[in-house]
């Protein structure tokens, strides 16, 4: 099996490794791999995840080699999921705490793999753990008809999630600095859009609910927004969502003056484990679409070139997948 592993900062090499096929294991060809923050932050040297590792939190394959007896058949199509649990029932995820999915052919056990419906191609399977975060801070906020959210941060995580609150009848207002990401936004059936670098978010939103502000707002670890924006967008009484699915995300600094004088609820997700099978229903019945959010593809020889794009992505992409 060919697998490409970061050695060290901005470094990416290939070498080869077998794969044993153990009892309750399925050998995956490799389809699509979906880069995230995460995989970038680990080649750009800015974690303390030791090295060498094989990035890669996500992926789509081809059943390539199955045991006697097992639940999965040579052929079929599948989703990998980007987190295991190990001896102890801790949740680990690939391509931070344990290898990732960067390879042309893996082995990993069945519990991690999910059947993927017909009507979800390899390219939307790797959106999945996304429309699984998104579910399950659609929950936590107990969003509802015709509630105003703010969400900051156009980029896929926050398209996917303003889908789900147009989906659940609430009136998604989604809030980035570039202009590209808010055209794309458009496309996605969210009407209302601010660009924070041309505009006065929290004057805006005051015009668009008639002066009460955001029911809710959702806060993305990455969406290169402040967090003090998030509190000053919420109604008083409101709640707040934080996402930062990644166990290291930069330290956030903020008033939580504004938090207790309104007063606001705080939630937080950083994992999308218990919405999996969730998020694929969602894509199946084409609740959610991610057909556009996919903007970039590169060839599986050619990865170190996907990384190197990835680090211009707040301007230029929206998602970089790379094809195995």
């Amino acid at each position: 099996m060919k697998v490409w592993k970061v050695v060290g900062p901005k470094t990416l090499s290939m070498e080869e490794e077998q794969g044993e096929l153990r009892p309750d294991y399925v050998k995956v060809k490799i389809s699509r791999l979906g880069l995230t923050g995460a995989d970038l932050a680990v080649y750009e040297g800015q974690t303390d995840v030791p090295l060498p590792i094989i990035p890669g939190r996500i992926a789509t394959g081809v059943i390539s080699e199955v045991n006697p007896g097992s639940s999965f058949r040579k052929g079929e199509r599948v989703l990998l999921s980007p987190y295991v649990k190990d001896k102890k029932g801790r949740l680990l995820t690939r391509g931070l705490d344990v290898d990732g999915y960067l390879a042309d052919y893996v082995v990993l056990p069945e519990s991690s793999v999910y059947a993927l419906p017909e009507s979800i191609t390899e390219d939307m399977g790797v959106f999945a753990e996304y429309i699984s975060i998104a579910a399950g801070l659609t929950d936590k906020l107990d969003l509802k008809h015709e509630q105003y959210v703010a969400i900051l941060g156009a980029n896929a995580l926050g398209l996917i999630f303003a889908q789900l609150a147009i989906y659940y009848q609430a009136i998604p207002i989604i809030i980035d600095r570039s202009d590209k990401k808010l055209e794309e936004a458009a496309g996605f059936g969210i009407y209302y859009r601010i660009n924070s670098s041309k505009q006065d978010a929290a004057k805006r939103i005051k015009q668009i609910t008639c002066g009460k502000m955001a029911d809710c707002t959702v806060f993305e670890c990455r969406s290169s927004q402040q967090p003090q924006l998030a509190f000053s967008l919420t109604a008083e009484g409101g709640k707040v969502g934080i996402v930062g699915y990644d166990s290291f995300v930069s330290k956030l600094n903020a008033d939580i003056a504004a938090i207790m004088g309104r007063p606001l609820s705080v939630v937080g997700i950083n994992n999308g484990a218990q919405d999996m099978n969730a998020a694929i229903n969602l894509l199946a019945n084409d609740v959610v679409k991610v057909d556009n959010i996919a903007d970039q593809t590169v060839d599986f020889l050619a990865a170190p070139d996907a990384f190197v794009l990835s680090r211009d992505s707040e301007n230029n992409y929206l998602k970089i997948l790379i094809k195995c």
